[in-house]
């Protein structure tokens, strides 16, 4: 993974030829990049090969799913009205399988060693979106990675319809026990 100095360096190259104007664009694109590199992108589950067996993360995590963008843009230039309250919800660990109880039904996904992991539950009914609601998503997941070692990872109601984007917040992992 690039550092932060590396990935800031061109920016940092223009303030100086630039002078004080893009002193404000560099700082912005230092808060960008800082806030993308927080968390990692954890674009699978962890394989059960991979699973941690140390115990290390077992215990009951508290998902704080942080306040986010009311609106949000999605591939094709789609502007989606998005629910960014906050809210909390728990999952276990124990011997790196992660569990969570969604529509009743309890889910399983592993936990890799360094902590990674990654819930896809998906959600059965469609949704009418689009003024007057004239346009139907169906094929929506909850996805929710993260890393239980440095707390933090990503929400999102996800659409198949757009390649898995979605509405998307922080979130912030808190063990409870």
């Amino acid at each position: 993974m690039k550092s932060i100095k590396s990935m800031i360096a061109p920016l940092i190259d223009i303030v100086q030829r630039q002078g004080k104007r893009s002193a404000l664009a560099l700082f912005a694109c230092t808060v960008l990049v800082t806030q993308a590199a927080c968390v990692s992108n954890i674009s699978s589950q962890v394989k059960e090969s991979d699973k941690d067996t140390s115990g290390v993360h077992d215990g009951v995590w508290l998902v704080q799913v942080k306040k986010s963008a009311g609106r949000q843009y999605m591939p094709g230039n789609w502007v989606v009205n998005c629910d960014g309250s906050p809210r909390e919800f728990s999952f276990n660990v124990k011997n790196g399988i992660a569990q969570i109880r969604h529509y009743g039904k309890l889910k399983t996904t592993y936990v890799a060693k360094d902590g990674d992991f990654r819930f896809e539950l998906p959600i059965s009914d469609s949704n009418r979106v689009g003024k007057d609601g004239q346009l139907a998503l169906k094929g929506r997941s909850l996805v929710f990675y993260g890393n239980l070692a440095n707390t933090k990872g990503r929400y999102t109601l996800a659409y198949d319809e757009f390649g898995g984007s979605g509405c998307t917040a922080v979130t912030e992992f808190v063990r409870r026990s």
